[in-house]
């Protein structure tokens, strides 16, 4: 008797939630040509097979150091330059992004991402709000990777770490001096997901 009364409201409750979800809209993808990217226009071109890549701006230098005192000397790296590298995607209007997909080319370090629903002014006064679904991950292998978003975006931030370029690396003028250069990590696509 009890399992009846309990398994009647519970029923209800599965059938209205039910009906509820099959009358929401369901996502569509927003075209390319609704997208922007000056830096890496192939992040949105809508074609898989190309790939862009962040453009890196440093070097990593490895040498030994010596310190004062009595101290061994030690082998210290420096960034000259930034380890950061970004790319700003644009919709053609505001508009209410459920999620956001990455398909990667390569592995991506500290990807972060940030959105704002403001137009861009000469002095760039807008902010950026922080996306923190997966905030800097290491994003690795091909597989595309969803960031919820949930919130109105007109521009898309990307920012991950740029990568030690270990085929390109140079001997320095000092003994065990090394000058890595920087590469920056790449993307396939990045597609956007609306509700109807």
């Amino acid at each position: 008797m009890n399992i009846r009364m309990f398994s009647i409201p519970l029923l209800l409750i599965v059938g209205v939630m039910g009906c509820a979800m099959l009358q929401e809209p369901p996502l569509t993808e927003i075209p390319a040509s609704r997208l922007f990217c000056a830096q890496n226009p192939e992040m949105v071109d809508g074609d898989l097979s190309t790939v862009s890549t962040f453009a890196a701006k440093g070097t990593i230098k490895k040498e030994y150091v010596t310190n004062k005192g009595y101290e061994p000397r030690k082998y210290q790296s420096r960034v000259k330059g930034s380890l950061k590298t970004e790319t700003l995607i644009k919709l053609d209007a505001p508009t209410y992004i459920k999620y956001i997909e990455v398909h990667p080319a390569s592995t991506i370090p500290n990807l972060a991402l940030d959105v704002t629903a403001e137009e861009k002014s000469p002095k760039w006064t807008i902010s950026f709000t922080a996306v923190e679904d997966k905030r800097s991950e290491k994003v690795e292998g091909t597989l595309p990777v969803r960031f919820q978003i949930e919130r109105e975006v007109l521009y898309l931030r990307l920012t991950a770490n740029a990568m030690e370029d270990i085929d390109n690396v140079s001997h320095g003028t000092e003994i065990g001096e090394l000058q890595i250069p920087l590469k920056g990590a790449s993307i396939r696509e990045v597609k956007f997901y609306e509700r109807q």
